[in-house]
Formats: C-alpha cells, structure tokens, sequence
C-alpha cells in the first residue's frame, strides 16, 4: 500500500498535465467543430426566433421579395427604392439580419440611390443554412435579380460588404465586373481574421472557410474600390483593411477611409460624409 501510494504522488504531475492536455485538445476540436454557428450567429438566432418577421410592419417604403437560388434556397430581399440610375446592394454583417442593417439602406435613400438588402440562407426568412459556397450562390441570386429588376448593366452596381459580408461583396464584384465596391471593416481572408483572435488563432490552420477578399480585390479591373476601417476594430485589424486596399491593382478609383475613434460595428455612423464625397469622385471619375 504504501509503495501504490508513493507512486501515486510520482505520477500524480503526469496525471494532471495529461488531463490538462486532453482537455485541451478536447477544447479546440469543439472550436473547430463548432465553427460554422460560431461565424454565423445570427442564423443561430433566426432558429431560436422561429425565422419569423410580420411582413406587414416593413419600414416604410419597403418591399419584401423573394427569389430563388440555384440550389433552390428562398431568399428575402428588401427593395427600397428612389429614381436612380446607380443601384446599391447590401451585403450585411454576420451577427444580424436584413432588418438590423437597415440603415445602409437609409443612407442610400438619403443620397437618392435605390437599395436592396438582403438576408442570406438561414438569415430571417432565407431558407437554408449559411455556408461560403452558399453566400456565393445568393450573391449571384440577387445580383441577376437586381440587374434585370432594375434594367442595368453590372457597371451601374454599388456592392456593399460589411465585415463578413466583404468575403460574398468582393466575391461577386469580380465576377460581375461591378462599377463599385464598398468594403467595411473587411478582413484579408477568413484564416487571416480567425488568426488576429487572441485565444483561437492558433485554429487558424483548421478554419473550414477562405473567404479570400484580397484575392478578389487583386483581381478587379475597372471597379471603383472604397474600403473602411476603424483604428479601434478589435474585431477584425486594422491592418487587414489596409492590405485590401492596397491589394488593388485595377484602373479604377479607389479610396481608403478611416476613423481614428471608431470599432467595428460604429464606424459606418462615422464615415456618411467621407463615403458620400468618395462615391461622388468614383462615379466622376467613371
């Protein structure tokens, strides 16, 4: 008994680092198995609200429709029109809906620019369940639908990409040729803004996704690029804003906008004015 108990205590450091180690790797292959809710948590909580919305209280003006995609998702668009002949489509963040990033629109309204939004699949009333490739997919849904809704060529787009949303804007803006693209708060790729996390960027290596948005942007033309970022994101860095910028390569204008006091999800209340003279000296200049 008493030489069981003595080996006990030897053993007993081994004992604890190796439960330490198993709980560790028990850990981060939860992070990793789990990633696809982690970078979609707003379609987490479109299954909790029932993907319910009253499309009889839509804010005023607006039109909900819904188009199918090639995989046969429904997805929900929010028209918001003016007399245009520029059109803007919202590529919301991943932490809300449609309705969360209404403002966009309103902005647009403001400057006298017909807008849709748009949910993704399992975003709101969107059917489905988001994935990269099929972001893809709804981009290319909405952006057909836009074009022949409103009779325009692609060099009359606005695509708007808000954090997430700059991996499916940038995506679609090169295979569409748009006339403009407008990123906020964009990250490199999806392995490069998993990295610049305190705690999993070491997962980084395992992310199922890539989301190149440099990539993209390297590969425009004629598109009008202006990318946003805030000096205080702790979100995604502010030095990953400034690689996509300076990624670009094409002929067209481009114009990068910062705001030394502004972290993700304030910056684009700060920017309305600096954004509305870029789009001005974009279009100018096209």
């Amino acid at each position: 008994m008493k030489l069981l108990k003595k080996l006990n205590q030897k053993f007993l450091p081994l004992r604890f680092l190796l439960r330490l180690v198993i709980s560790s790797i028990s850990v981060c292959a939860f992070a990793v198995l789990t990633q696809n809710p982690q970078i979609f948590p707003g379609a987490v909580s479109s299954i909790f609200s029932g993907h319910t919305r009253d499309l009889t209280e839509l804010p005023p003006g607006v039109e909900s429709i819904f188009i199918s995609t090639e995989d046969e998702e429904r997805i929900e668009l929010w028209r918001l029109p003016k007399s245009s002949a520029r059109v803007a489509i919202i590529f919301h963040g991943n932490a809300g809906d449609v309705g969360n990033f209404f403002s966009y629109q309103k902005y647009f309204e403001s400057i006298g620019i017909t807008s849709y939004g748009f949910d993704y699949r399992g975003y709101g009333l969107s059917t489905g369940w988001p994935s990269e490739r099929g972001l893809y997919l709804d981009a290319q849904a909405v952006t057909n639908y836009v074009m022949q809704r409103e009779k325009i060529k692609s060099d009359s787009l606005i695509l708007v990409g808000v954090s997430i949303g700059s991996g499916a804007a940038a995506h679609a803006a090169n295979e569409f040729d748009v006339g403009t693209l407008v990123l906020f708060t964009p990250f490199t790729s999806m392995p490069d803004a998993i990295q610049a996390t305190p705690v999993l960027g070491i997962l980084s290596p395992f992310s199922f996704y890539s989301f190149p948005v440099q990539q993209h942007v390297t590969e425009l033309k004629d598109t009008c690029l202006i990318v946003a970022h805030g000096k205080k994101d702790n979100v995604i860095p502010f030095a990953q804003g400034q690689a996509v910028y300076q990624a670009y390569r094409g002929k067209g204008y481009r114009k990068f906008l910062s705001s030394a006091e502004s972290s993700h999800n304030d910056l684009f209340f700060r920017l309305h004015g600096q954004l509305t003279k870029s789009l001005e000296s974009c279009w100018n200049q096209s």
